[in-house]
């Protein structure tokens, strides 16, 4: 069983570089371009005097680590767009769980641009002044629950598309919005103003890249962070797995 999905990863890995690795060069540079200059808002707000509940160098970590498993902060898989090439029906007819399918594509097509991009970067890493070494040991199981936590938000925004009858790029962008703030990966959630660490952390998207991140750092507490997304994980999984079943009948496909 476990072959067909770990084919499955394969050929989805090399369906990213069949035009050649060149073609991965524009999103490298894309993903520097817009790493380079957070690193120096940190260190200007550093040398400014600003003072926010974190060090210099927690964010810059924060920051650099983020952009380095961006993929895998916030998942982003085939569901986003299916239907438009009937990505959703051919999924069906083939002998394997849709749910295997989706995530076994999606871990492979991450491999080029963690091999490629992030793996270079990281070893890069001290000549930007990052500590890369991760402040607490709980930051891989967190990473874990995040990632888990994201593929079930990934079929729970699928059902919400098949509900509106295919708008797909209308439920992308919306979920980008909402998870783009709410998780905590372009904002740390401690350097937030009025009081909102207190109450956003403790929402579903906040166990997402976010919690990972914090511990990764040493920002936040695993003793509080692992149990809220343990319990995340087990309420979204259970509503992406009973929605889904429910709004499969449903599916609207351009062919018929």
């Amino acid at each position: 069983m476990f072959g067909k999905y770990g084919i499955t990863a394969r050929m989805s890995l090399r369906s990213k570089t069949n035009g050649g690795l060149v073609y991965l060069v524009p999103e490298i540079i894309m993903r520097v371009a817009c790493l380079v200059p957070l690193l120096f808002i940190w260190r200007s707000l550093a040398e400014r005097g600003a003072r926010v509940e974190m060090s210099v160098s927690q964010l810059m970590s924060y920051t650099y680590i983020n952009a380095l498993a961006a993929d895998l902060m916030i998942v982003q898989s085939c569901l986003s767009d299916w239907d438009f090439d009937t990505r959703s029906m051919e999924m069906f007819t083939r002998p394997m769980s849709v749910f295997g399918q989706v995530i076994a594509r999606t871990v492979g097509e991450w491999m080029p641009m963690l091999l490629l991009f992030s793996l270079p970067m990281l070893l890069l890493a001290p000549a930007f002044g990052i500590r890369i070494l991760p402040e607490s040991l709980w930051a891989l199981p967190a990473l874990l629950l995040s990632v888990s936590l994201g593929f079930a938000f990934e079929f729970i925004f699928y059902c919400v598309t098949v509900r509106l009858r295919n708008v797909s790029w209308l439920t992308y962008v919306i979920r980008s919005a909402i998870v783009s703030f709410f998780s905590g990966t372009v904002i740390p959630f401690r350097i937030l103003p009025f009081g909102m660490d207190g109450w956003i952390r403790y929402q579903p998207f906040g166990s997402l890249g976010g919690a990972f991140l914090a511990l990764y750092v040493g920002s936040g507490d695993a003793a509080e962070i692992l149990p809220v997304q343990l319990f995340w994980n087990i309420v979204m999984w259970t509503a992406a797995v009973v929605w889904f079943r429910r709004s499969r009948e449903r599916m609207v496909s351009f062919g018929g």
